[in-house]
């Protein structure tokens, strides 16, 4: 009974779930850098040194995959920070804060005050949320910029004397998505958005047009000079070589996303089809107009995302806010209809509670050996209270769906999602900067090379972006793509170092008459690579 007394005071509970929300987002965030965070990072940094905030350069050439807002918010986090792996992953890190206050603020509006507070608690303990949010990329701050705008669009259509104010952020906002990665920034808010209108104002739809019109022009002033002075070959190559073509000629399946969602989303990524069931026997009753809003954002937003060929795992933090905040209209719903549940709704919420049982309990014991075969650690590191707490909690939540109530089964699950965050945050990133460092290969490897000349040859791909930028050579390093490059480069009397991917040293190695010195091995993120030298010079 105390506790629910301090449950209802606002102040409480906002306060301690945003202690939680920073001790989630901002917890390790300087670790060493990984993959194209590296790249990223090496740009933001060549900003800071020359002063030159406009044209992007990465290793000596332009940098036209992406345009430059991500990497100004990086620069100013590395001035105002100093040049650390936390200033570089920070703004990404706030954003996802962003995105937990926007599910707050949206589910509060929407329905009240608990249903916020669920929102807001899903999406700090959702699995693609804090993984996503602790690397240095474009995701997180797209989700969060394309997601205010389509509900800024809601609080304009509501109607109200801010009508003009809402709608010129909702466009704001979209635009802020633009020349963050290109049209998508505003094709999924938008075309939602007027789905949403057209579906629930037919009779009126035309009266909007005015209000866009005037949206649009503000939009148009943003985004049109943005692009313009990026030129013309940039132009070219983003919006038709990076976008057109990932819409169009990538392999994915349309249906991609429907099995990556429940990895994306897990541990809430189970009771997704419980909330599917929800929405289907509710879909002959009169919504109301939140009701609506809700499944117009989940379903506009997860078919947008799913059309284009080009799909990947990240980009499924752009369903986080709607989903959320779906997930926590199912969980509310439990709790008010308790005693009034049917049969397969009970049935469903049993078999996705064990489900979460028996995968959580399965993680404990072979969990640590299946991530022995994606990351370089000993699966022994695991701390034993941290096992035996998510095995109590997998224990509760078996018992609860034997019980199949409602309030215990989330409870329950509440418990073994805030284990699991804290074993990510403050177990798993630690063991990756131990095991996993491209810190320390490339301390490595400059200790040996010094300032001498340094070639890279992995032929088809980048050998590494992250040991590139801890690296930081004071000239680009050459990344040669044939073997007659790799002989003309060690044929030349100075003695010079490479880094070549362990089969094409091999394969080299085979074709004979290269004089190479090999002088250490390393391996990393499933990536075997070699130090070499030209061996006449030794």
């Amino acid at each position: 009974m105390r506790l629910s007394r301090l449950l209802e005071k606002e102040w409480l509970v906002l306060s301690g779930l945003l202690i939680w929300t920073l001790f989630v987002f901002y917890s390790h965030l300087g670790i060493p850098l990984r993959g194209d965070e590296g790249m990223y990072a090496a740009i933001a940094r060549r900003m800071v040194r020359t002063g030159e905030w406009l044209q992007l350069v990465y290793e000596g050439r332009p940098y036209v995959n992406k345009p430059p807002l991500h990497f100004w918010l990086m620069a100013l986090s590395l001035v105002s920070w100093g040049p650390s792996e936390f200033a570089v992953r920070f703004p990404s890190a706030t954003f996802g804060i962003g995105m937990v206050c926007l599910a707050y603020g949206s589910g509060r509006l929407l329905f009240d005050r608990r249903l916020g507070v669920i929102a807001a608690f899903i999406t700090t303990t959702t699995l693609s949320a804090v993984w996503h949010a602790h690397q240095a990329r474009f995701d997180v701050e797209l989700a969060f910029w394309m997601n205010l705008g389509f509900f800024f669009f809601y609080l304009a259509y509501r109607g109200c004397e801010r009508r003009f104010g809402y709608l010129c952020c909702a466009f704001l906002s979209m635009a802020v998505g633009v020349m963050l990665k290109g049209p998508v920034g505003a094709i999924l808010p938008g075309v939602t958005a007027l789905a949403f209108v057209a579906m629930t104002r037919r009779s009126r739809v035309c009266t909007e047009i005015p209000y866009l019109l005037v949206g649009l022009v503000i939009f148009l002033l943003i985004t049109v000079p943005y692009y313009l002075g990026l030129g013309d070959a940039f132009n070219r190559h983003f919006f038709i070589g990076e976008n057109l073509n990932r819409i169009v000629h990538a392999s994915n399946s349309p249906f991609l996303y429907l099995v990556m969602i429940f990895t994306g989303f897990f541990p809430w990524s189970l009771f997704l089809p419980c909330a599917g069931l929800y929405l289907w026997r509710s879909r002959t009753r009169s919504l109301s107009e939140a009701d609506m809003l809700l499944r117009v954002w989940s379903i506009g937003f997860f078919v947008l995302l799913s059309l284009p060929a080009g799909k990947a795992e990240r980009f499924l933090v752009y369903l986080i806010p709607p989903f959320a905040l779906l997930t926590a209209r199912y969980w509310d719903y439990l709790f008010q209809h308790t005693d009034t549940l049917t049969s397969a709704e009970r049935r469903l919420l049993r078999i996705a509670a064990f489900l979460l049982g028996l995968i959580g309990a399965f993680g404990v014991f072979v969990g640590p050996r299946l991530m022995q075969l994606r990351f370089l650690m000993p699966g022994d590191v695991w701390p034993i209270p941290l096992a035996l707490l998510l095995g109590i909690g997998c224990m509760a939540v078996l018992y609860s769906a034997c019980t199949c109530r409602p309030q215990a089964i989330f409870s329950s699950v509440t418990a073994v999602a805030v284990v699991m965050t804290i074993g990510l945050v403050q177990y798993f990133y630690p063991m990756l900067a131990k095991y996993e460092s491209a810190k320390a290969i490339a301390y490595q490897v400059q200790a040996v090379v010094s300032d001498a000349p340094l070639v890279i040859y992995h032929p088809g791909r980048s050998l590494g972006e992250d040991i590139l930028y801890y690296l930081d050579r004071p000239s680009p390093v050459p990344e040669l793509q044939t073997p007659d490059e790799i002989y003309a480069a060690f044929e030349v009397g100075q003695q010079i170092f490479g880094l070549l991917s362990k089969s094409s040293f091999e394969e080299l190695e085979r074709r004979g008459d290269l004089p190479l010195k090999r002088l250490a091995d390393h391996s990393y993120r499933q990536r075997d690579f070699v130090l070499v030298t030209n061996r006449a010079r030794l």
